[in-house]
């Protein structure tokens, strides 16, 4: 099968791409690092070998960073999602795209509000995917468990997180695939499904020492996911947040 995947060189799409690949699909990849920008997105069938699919993880990811240029979160995140869109249903190709726990409290912040609309914009055969908070290898180094294992957080929260690994959100992604897509809900959350306060995560990995502060306005209390219909179709998170970070912290690395 040809998988169009937007954001490949992102932590999810990176991840997603090497193990479609090692399932035999050709992969058509988008994203600013190999200079092919979204707002351009096509689908090429040029040498058209099976039923193809689109997996749209390309956007501006930053809760709080996007108070800062709402405008380029609305162009990024909502006028090219809803090119992408389009395109694939123009064409009838199936399509997943990323969503985020935040359309919970989506009014909170410009990065909420433009992952609603996504919802919203969807078509037929279009499937938003809400991720939680995605760990793992890659991922950006100003997300709070990376900032624990490179030794440069600075303080904690009380809010509780639904920390999942990169591994099982591709995963989930694969089950999905398998489906016939037009027995899919229009959403699913994809979280382990089992929250885990942020300043416990990191005492497990010897920050004990750490300060506790607020969080923002803009921030959700809990974000723990309602994973049901997940687990219904045969998902199991296989990875536990506080054994990656017991296994990958450096206590005597922290930032002073």
């Amino acid at each position: 099968m040809k998988v169009y995947i937007t954001g490949s060189r992102g932590l999810i799409g990176s991840h997603l791409k090497y193990a479609l690949m090692e399932e035999g699909h050709e992969i058509i990849e988008w994203d600013l690092e190999i200079n092919k920008d979204i707002k351009d997105f096509k689908i090429d069938f040029e040498d058209h070998g099976g039923r193809d699919f689109c997996i749209h993880l390309a956007a501006h990811a930053n809760v709080r960073k996007s108070f800062e240029d709402p405008e380029k979160y609305w162009q990024n995140n909502i006028e090219n999602t809803k090119l992408v869109q389009s395109v694939c249903a123009m064409h009838n190709i199936p399509m997943f795209y990323a969503s985020s726990s935040c359309v919970h409290n989506w009014w909170k912040s410009p990065y909420g509000v433009t992952k609603r609309v996504n919802e919203v914009t969807a078509w037929q055969d279009q499937i938003g995917l809400r991720f939680t908070t995605v760990y793992g290898p890659g991922a950006r180094d100003t997300m709070f468990i990376s900032k624990l294992v490179d030794g440069t957080c600075e303080y904690v929260t009380e809010h509780i997180r639904d920390f999942v690994h990169v591994d099982d959100v591709v995963d989930a992604i694969l089950l999905l695939m398998r489906q016939d897509i037009t027995t899919l809900d229009p959403t699913y959350e994809i979280g382990t499904g089992k929250g885990k306060m942020v300043r416990y995560v990191a005492y497990a990995g010897g920050y004990g020492h750490l300060p506790i502060k607020p969080g923002e306005e803009c921030e959700a209390q809990d974000n723990t996911a309602d994973n049901k219909p997940l687990l219904k179709l045969g998902w199991t998170p296989q990875h536990e947040v506080v054994d990656y970070v017991k296994k990958h912290c450096k206590p005597d690395k922290i930032a002073v």
